[in-house]
């Protein structure tokens, strides 16, 4: 991939606001240190502070980076949906995100605390370039410079921190809106409701696109524009925010332009696996990915001397990686992950949610993508071990070198997902691999860091908002037509003949499943009384089927056959009323005591 880089070196914002000593002793000129009052006074400081912006993506706690062995974004939204078990080893493997599969969390949580703080830096970073490059800071005191290009540096700032606060309000409903700088003595002020958060983000997107100041897209080709808030990305924060504000005559309005600038188009269905691997970074559907650059030079991670920084999603490749330690060799498609076979079991596909996928999709290429069956597991993926890839099916089904050689099996596989597994190789089923192909990895990071970039939004949300924006209004024949265009590409032969919520609500689970959409969704559509979420996730009493699954052929049979006994989980039930929202990071209450919890996580406000 050839994209221009974005990405530079962290701005050391800190140095700006260095204050000068009181003691004569010490009042020494600092060396290094970039004075505030010489400071954004150029367009190079202004492509500092946006670069800093968007670094700020994998800093930390950053949404596209990883804390500790996980995303927090990836894991906590797609862990609380319906269609995804946590896995791990066992049900006490992988606690700190597996509580939200369970909701078992509270507010002293360290993910909920990560999460927080990720969206918290990214509107700080963002609110440098604004209140520095406007006069919307505190005193609204003028800027020392302005230009051409400034005023692109504020627009893209402006939609980047719309969309952090929209994330916001979707995840703890009543988010304090950060609207500026603050100083050291103020504290951010919460909002009244969520609706006042949506309708400021909506307001926010207008004012950058109507600035004629973002980067527009120049077509579906151009790969650069897709790690950088452009004009396309505005238009689809507030279509969505409006979406999740009830307003679907706004969402049509934003959404509809978004489709009729003709910047972004849906990928073809061959090249639908490619939308969760490093092969599909920048693609024609990707409306914004943080873009992920290895720098080999840079070794500060605090894993010793040489090692390089895996600065964007460093061991994402074990968590969400199968248990290969369990299996009699390493499937080719993951082969290189080093240590005793490398995964470590993460999001598993629910089995109930995987049967209905597959009654829709059949062998469609979204669905070869997305997860496996146990008869693809076993017989028609190629095993590292193996002599007999290549080979007839009784081979296959008594080779010892494929198959789960473990007895006591794999906790919470019954089908095989592998749409956010690391590929070192195409799988053959899947399409035949290039020569170029060199996996998603990078070798000078090692074989368990994940390079490809982590996509925030891409078009087929966009077409499939649309199309629930358009039921019952004159524009249905726009929105059935965005529906069928995801129902077409997806390979799956089912082409709705009229728009229906069912139909968009099932296509959107199947074409963005593990994508962190749902469970945003499910909170939407039960406010709207659209759906059960007490039925949803306690009426299906999936938590009580929790599948294990074995190999007859390790545990006594003559061939190969996967065999799936049931545990439960340690539920303690969605909670109407109170999980739709997570509570208020425990620390940050303590900091801003003004800071309500809303729902039933009120009693944290005693």
């Amino acid at each position: 991939m050839n994209m221009k880089k974005i990405i530079y070196s962290i701005l050391a914002i800190a140095a700006v606001f260095a204050t000068a000593s009181c003691e004569k002793n010490l009042d020494i000129p600092q060396k290094g240190v970039v004075s505030e009052e010489t400071f954004y006074q150029s367009d190079a400081d202004a492509a500092a502070l946006l670069s800093n912006m968007y670094v700020s993506c994998f800093g930390g706690h950053g949404i596209a980076g990883t804390e500790g062995i996980y995303n927090n974004q990836l894991m906590i939204f797609n862990y609380s949906s319906d269609d995804i078990l946590a896995a791990g080893g066992d049900a006490e493997d992988h606690g700190d995100f597996r509580v939200f599969d369970e909701f078992r969390y509270d507010n002293a949580n360290g993910c909920i605390n990560n999460l927080y703080a990720g969206y918290a830096n990214s509107i700080y970073t963002a609110n440098l370039v604004i209140s520095n490059f406007t006069n919307e800071n505190k005193d609204g005191a003028e800027p020392k410079y302005t230009s051409a290009f400034t005023a692109q540096c504020v627009a893209e700032a402006r939609v980047f921190r719309a969309y952090m606060h929209m994330m916001e309000a979707l995840t703890w409903n009543t988010p304090c809106i950060v609207d500026r700088l603050l100083l050291g003595d103020e504290l951010p002020v919460q909002a009244e409701n969520q609706k006042q958060v949506l309708d400021w983000v909506i307001a926010e997107c207008d004012k950058a696109i109507a600035s004629g100041s973002l980067p527009v897209r120049a077509g579906a080709a151009d790969k650069d524009a897709t790690a950088r808030m452009t004009k396309g990305f505005a238009q689809f924060v507030a279509g969505k925010a409006a979406m999740f504000n009830n307003d679907a005559a706004t969402a049509r309005k934003y959404l509809g332009a978004l489709i009729s600038d003709g910047n972004y188009s849906l990928v073809p269905s061959q090249d639908f696996w490619k939308l969760t691997h490093a092969a599909g970074d920048g693609n024609s559907e990707v409306l914004f990915a943080p873009n992920f650059q290895e720098d080999p030079n840079f070794t500060a991670n605090g894993w010793g001397s040489g090692t390089p920084i895996q600065r964007g999603r460093w061991m994402i490749a074990d968590v969400l990686c199968w248990r290969t330690d369990a299996m009699a060799s390493t499937p080719t498609v993951c082969e290189n992950l080093p240590g005793g076979g490398g995964g470590w079991n993460g999001g598993a596909i629910q089995q109930d949610f995987a049967k209905k996928f597959l009654e829709h999709d059949g062998d469609s290429p979204r669905r070869l993508a997305t997860f496996l069956t146990p008869d693809e597991f076993l017989f028609e993926m190629d095993w590292s071990g193996s002599a007999c890839n290549d080979g007839t099916m009784d081979q296959k089904k008594v080779d010892p070198k494929r198959g789960i050689s473990s007895t006591t099996g794999v906790y919470s596989h019954e089908f095989f997902e592998w749409k956010r597994m690391v590929w070192h190789n195409i799988p053959r089923m899947i399409a035949p691999a290039p020569a170029s192909y060199k996996g998603d990895d990078l070798s000078s990071l090692g074989p368990n860091s994940n390079t490809s970039n982590l996509c925030m939004a891409r078009y087929a949300e966009a077409l499939l908002l649309y199309a629930e924006a358009c039921i019952g209004s004159s524009d249905e024949a726009k929105g059935l037509a965005a529906l069928n265009e995801v129902q077409k590409r997806s390979g799956s032969g089912k082409i709705s003949s009229s728009l229906t919520f069912q139909d968009v609500m099932d296509e959107k689970q199947f074409e963005l499943w593990f994508e962190g959409c749902r469970f945003h969704d499910l909170v939407r559509w039960g406010a709207q009384g659209k759906v059960n979420l007490d039925q949803i996730f306690n009426g299906s009493g999936f938590h009580d089927r929790i599948p294990v699954t074995t190999d007859e052929f390790f545990t006594g049979g003559s061939e190969h056959k996967l065999t799936v006994n049931y545990v439960k989980a340690h539920y303690e039930k969605f909670q109407t009323g109170k999980h739709e929202y997570l509570p208020f990071p425990r620390d940050v209450k303590v900091g801003n005591p003004n800071l309500q919890d809303v729902l039933g996580w009120t009693s944290n406000n005693q």
